[in-house]
């Protein structure tokens, strides 16, 4: 695979790389009075973002722009520049980042290895600027980056991700900002987004390093459409892996998406096969959609279950019996109830249960009955529980208003914080709520405690599976000695 950079960053580069998510000041390069021009929408995202150290618009033929005093060029000893100008135009103004002392930046214009010959021309010119200056910078032909710890929002596209612990580098700018905004769906916090674009300079790798360290980021996305040094790839990798799950879709897999690719982040896309490959031998998660790249994200902000086993407890047999088959037969047991558990079980549930794994309380009305089975389930040794329905607005909507709120305040809140606390207790737990986009006290519950919440069983079921997948792999590379 071909390289834009010479090799390894330089320990120049690397020191100021911390600049690059926690700056303490921002420059935009290309500020615009014109509502309509990016340089205008980012610094307004940024300002917006509630940034809170120094903000400097950059541009010759402005005194002020959004309230802030502009500069003709960008104030020395910046430490991260927001290039938005004509691709004609960055060469020579990220030369004058790197002698001003510039620590960082952000190339977000277009028009370089993407588009052809002298546009690859133009993006090596960019790395050899870097190369000699110690300037490392993002892009080009990116959407920005996001940082929760520095509430900086540098972004093209108007979202307001929610504060978390994960976080997503994406070779499409687009995609991931879109991503970013799905993640409100599903009450899914960010540390991190970085829009690599070309990856010209700073790689995909380069930043998994980063964010290895970073304490505040627990869980890796990453969208990628191509690797332009495999080897450091899988290296890093491997030795992030077994600390912190990374999760990662990749495309460009048919001859189609591999031209797409290409022209898209002139990246060299290759044989999925192989890449199927070295993610599994590094520990990398593959996940096959956009939208599993959230959902298994929310399963691994769980701890990892104890053993393979899990158990369904469910208010219907068509859900258990879906959950149950959308858990993967190779990774994950759906064992029935051991003989102690049955018979504390035989004590209080009705005579018809079903007396099996998924547990199904058959619809009864009675409250207290799921109570006494999580206490039950305590004692089992299933290192996993999947919670399907009963906690959300679905299982409240047959109550009238004043009713409705009696149930969750006496019903279902004391169920959730029962749920926490066998959480904490070392059960990974899993719930569904029956109603899509459901936004109830008790789901906000959950997700503030990192209990995911999935809105339908096979969701869940797959999900659980990712995680008993990322837990074997950990558990080889710790065993082989790999890590």
């Amino acid at each position: 695979m071909t390289s834009g950079r010479s090799g390894e960053l330089s320990k120049r580069t690397l020191e100021n790389l911390r600049y690059l998510l926690d700056p303490r000041s921002v420059a935009v390069i290309g500020a615009s009075r014109s509502p309509i021009k990016w340089g205008s929408i980012i610094l307004k995202h940024v300002v917006e973002g509630g940034f809170k150290g120094e903000i400097y618009p950059v541009n010759p033929n402005e005194q002020t722009l959004m309230g802030f005093k502009a500069y003709p060029k960008v104030p020395e000893e910046t430490d991260l520049a927001l290039i938005v100008t004509p691709a004609k135009t960055v060469p020579s103004l990220l030369r004058e980042c790197a002698e001003r002392g510039v620590k960082s930046a952000v190339i977000i214009s277009a028009g370089f290895g993407e588009t052809g010959k002298e546009g690859e021309e133009r993006e090596k010119e960019l790395v050899r600027i870097a190369e000699e200056g110690g300037l490392p910078f993002v892009g080009p032909n990116c959407m920005g980056v996001f940082s929760a710890t520095s509430s900086l929002s540098a972004l093209m596209a108007s979202v307001k991700p929610l504060k978390g612990n994960i976080s997503f580098l994406s070779q499409s700018g687009n995609l991931g900002t879109q991503l970013l905004d799905r993640g409100t769906y599903y009450q899914l916090g960010f540390d991190v987004f970085v829009s690599t674009g070309n990856e010209a300079f700073l790689r995909c790798e380069d930043l998994i390093e980063v964010l290895r360290e970073r304490k505040s980021t627990k869980v890796i996305l990453a969208y990628i459409e191509g690797v332009k040094d495999g080897r450091k790839f899988f290296e890093v990798a491997r030795r992030t892996s077994p600390t912190k799950p990374i999760v990662v879709l990749k495309v460009g897999k048919t001859r189609a998406g591999s031209r797409a690719a290409k022209s898209h982040t002139g990246s060299l896309s290759g044989s999925g096969q192989v890449y199927t490959g070295v993610f599994r031998q590094a520990g990398v998660v593959e996940v096959e959609s956009t939208e599993d790249l959230l959902k298994v994200a929310m399963a691994l902000e769980q701890p990892l279950p104890q053993n393979n086993q899990v158990i369904i407890l469910t208010r219907g047999g068509g859900w258990g019996v879906t959950a149950a088959d959308a858990c993967r037969e190779d990774l994950v047991e759906v064992p029935p109830p051991p003989p102690h558990i049955l018979e504390e079980m035989n004590s209080f549930m009705p005579p018809y249960w079903s007396r099996g794994n998924p547990i199904d309380t058959v619809a009864e009305l009675d409250p207290s009955l799921e109570f006494k089975i999580l206490k039950t389930i305590e004692k089992w040794e299933a290192g996993g529980l999947i919670v399907l329905g009963g906690l959300d607005a679905y299982a409240t909507r047959f109550l009238d208003g004043e009713l409705r709120k009696v149930y969750v305040r006496e019903v279902q809140m004391p169920l959730i914080k029962r749920l926490i606390a066998l959480n904490r207790r070392g059960k990974t737990v899993f719930a569904v709520a029956l109603k899509p986009l459901d936004k109830s006290r008790p789901v906000k519950l959950l997700r503030k405690h990192h209990i995911p919440v999935y809105f339908s069983p096979e969701d869940a079921g797959r999900a659980y599976s990712k995680l008993m997948e990322y837990k074997r792999m950990r558990e080889r590379l710790k065993r082989t000695g790999e890590a």
